[in-house]
């Protein structure tokens, strides 16, 4: 008696994980021996391995000769027809052409600038903003470099940067993962370390911080058309809608059979949030429906599950009405210290693109 209840209860959290569409390996989980060989086991492997199973929607739109560059955002710019990568590793922002050839705005950790992380184009073509901080993944890393932290306003047309905007220093340091623009030229940003989301008015000298207790561990963010609201995904609350007027945070109700927790990068598409959700098991890019209101999901809908060719997803862009994302990350190849694991394999970047739906699945 004193065993059975513990694995009931086991088998009942895996099946709810399973209700979420989401599934791990279990015949090979170690800390699941016990329940091998208990009634319903069989069936709740089973469920698992189905959403295990591959949904390849997506295609390579662009592919990076550097195996070493270690991508995290990434951008479209219209104007071009360029995608821009930032890289943790090499400290610098990457234009890939259409033919896929690469060139870096800058050489390998110049202009004082940390791991790069978040990267858009304005509207206009003319400015490009990106995020740096200090972490002992980029290249050249020393303790003093933890204070860098900083938003960065770009030219487009030369790769300078023109304006810094650094934060003060933090007890833990700061992250600034990924960044958004609002139609009115509003620039958002996100710190997963604090968790703040900073925002910079056009024309501001200063960014803005709003907190809230519902923030933990803020990643990507996408502002509505009417500049209201900015959604934020945070990877242990999940969604959340921040109402600009007065700092209000709240959760973005999930539809049943959803979890919106484990998003990394967002971006609003025609009434819906687009997310590469990398913190489920296995990684894959969704698509949550808005209700009219935009204050809750109505349907989720899977759009690509290829841990083939997409082991490791972390941001993405809209190009029309495909979602191109980064596929192939390297931070589980690297140890916290930034040293390549014991037989770690690099492999080329890949931008992986797959078409986005209109409407309800």
């Amino acid at each position: 008696m004193g065993t059975s209840r513990p694995r009931v209860a086991h088998r009942a959290a895996l099946q709810a994980y399973a209700a979420l569409g989401l599934g791990r390996d279990l015949s090979s989980d170690s800390a699941l021996a016990a329940l091998r060989g208990a009634p319903g086991f069989d069936a709740v492997r089973a469920a698992h391995d189905r959403n295990r199973a591959p949904v390849a929607r997506g295609a390579v739109r662009r592919e990076v000769r550097d195996s070493t560059l270690w991508p995290e955002g990434v951008d479209y710019d219209p104007r071009t027809g360029d995608f821009l990568l930032a890289s943790v590793r090499r400290r610098t922002l990457v234009r890939v052409a259409r033919d896929g050839s690469a060139r870096q705005l800058w050489p390998d950790g110049a202009n004082g600038v940390g791991a790069m992380l978040g990267v858009r184009v304005d509207a206009a073509g003319r400015d490009i903003w990106a995020t740096t901080s200090g972490m002992p993944q980029m290249e050249g890393w020393t303790p003093a470099d933890s204070a860098i932290a900083a938003l960065l306003r770009i030219d487009a047309r030369t790769g300078r940067i023109e304006r810094r905007w650094d934060l003060p220093l933090a007890p833990r340091g700061h992250v600034l993962g990924d960044l958004a623009l609002g139609p009115h030229g509003d620039v958002y940003l996100t710190d997963s370390y604090e968790p703040v989301l900073y925002r910079l008015r056009p024309g501001a000298d200063t960014l803005e911080r709003i907190t809230h207790p519902l923030f933990r561990s803020l990643q990507g963010m996408a502002a509505t058309d009417d500049d209201r609201f900015v959604y934020v995904a945070d990877y242990s609350r999940g969604l959340l809608r921040v109402r600009l007027a007065d700092g209000d945070v709240r959760r973005v109700g999930a539809a049943p059979g959803s979890d919106t927790r484990g998003c990394d990068g967002i971006v609003l598409h025609r009434g819906a949030i687009v997310a590469v959700q990398n913190g489920a098991s296995p990684a894959r890019i969704v698509r949550f429906v808005l209700n009219t209101a935009g204050d809750s999901i109505v349907a989720t809908q899977l759009l690509d599950r290829n841990p083939t060719l997409s082991p490791e997803p972390t941001i993405g862009t809209m190009m029309g009405d495909r979602f191109v994302y980064v596929a192939n990350s390297q931070w589980e190849e690297f140890d916290d210290a930034g040293r390549l694991k014991p037989g770690a394999r690099l492999t080329r970047p890949r931008l992986v693109a797959v078409p986005v739906p209109h409407g309800m699945p």
